[in-house]
């Protein structure tokens, strides 16, 4: 992730904190859940975008209900063109010598994912929230790719197979598995039952080879950052 992503990234938590110590009065009562369904792109380079679909549930906590945890179920995807997939396990990553890299000419993976969503309500039309996913499934088609490594004299092939890693589990940092987007967002209340977001999405995307490589790893990971946009509508109000 480059320099210009991770300010545009650390801005927008910024920005997220501030907005939520300026809190305003409520001018009325918050319910105790509220649920939604949303629709989300994004956009990022090398031709990346991220697409979700998904259902959240909110409950209100404390007596304002201004905070409020969430869950809900995400289908995401992500694809891109000529993306560099390095070393995914933990216990490889600590070191450079132990990092290899996966060329994809391009990359398309999907999920579905149970979430979790943490969001302030400062003000009746404004919020700003979080959300991630935690575990699911990771399923898309097989890709070509070249295999990067100065270990590589001849025993493994250059030219390989991968496919999408199976399963996602939200384990932190580099013990994560799979497919797993969050986001950072900042929301608008365009009406009563409508909301418009706007923010950051941090993609992890993630492919597994049709054999062992060097060090035995068969797993490898993109992270991206993506600027997406999103409506949610809720129908049971």
């Amino acid at each position: 992730m480059g320099n210009v992503h991770l300010l545009k990234f650390y801005l927008f938590i910024a920005t997220f904190f501030l907005a939520v110590t300026c809190v305003h009065a409520q001018q009325t009562p918050l319910p105790k859940t509220d649920q939604n369904f949303d629709l989300a792109v994004g956009l990022g380079e090398n031709s990346q975008t991220s697409y979700s679909l998904s259902w959240n549930k909110n409950h209100g906590l404390f007596s304002s209900k201004k905070l409020r945890l969430g869950y809900g179920i995400r289908f995401s995807g992500f694809s891109g063109k000529e993306l560099y997939y390095i070393t995914a396990p933990a216990d490889l990553t600590g070191e450079d010598a132990t990092i290899d890299t996966l060329s994809m000419g391009k990359a398309n993976t999907m999920a579905l994912n149970a979430l979790i969503n943490i969001q302030y309500q400062f003000h009746p039309k404004f919020k700003a929230g979080f959300n991630i996913d935690a575990l699911g499934l990771g399923f898309g088609g097989d890709k070509n790719a070249v295999f990067i490594s100065s270990e590589n004299t001849g025993q493994f092939p250059e030219r390989l197979s991968a496919s999408p890693t199976s399963f996602n589990a939200l384990l932190g940092g580099d013990n994560d598995l799979g497919q797993l987007k969050s986001e950072f967002y900042l929301a608008y209340a365009v009406s009563q039952n409508t909301w418009l977001r706007a923010g950051f999405d941090l993609t992890f995307s993630e492919y597994t080879t049709e054999q062992n490589l060097s060090f035995e790893n068969d797993r490898f990971r993109n992270k991206a950052m993506l600027f997406f946009v999103a409506i949610s509508y809720n129908p049971f109000k």
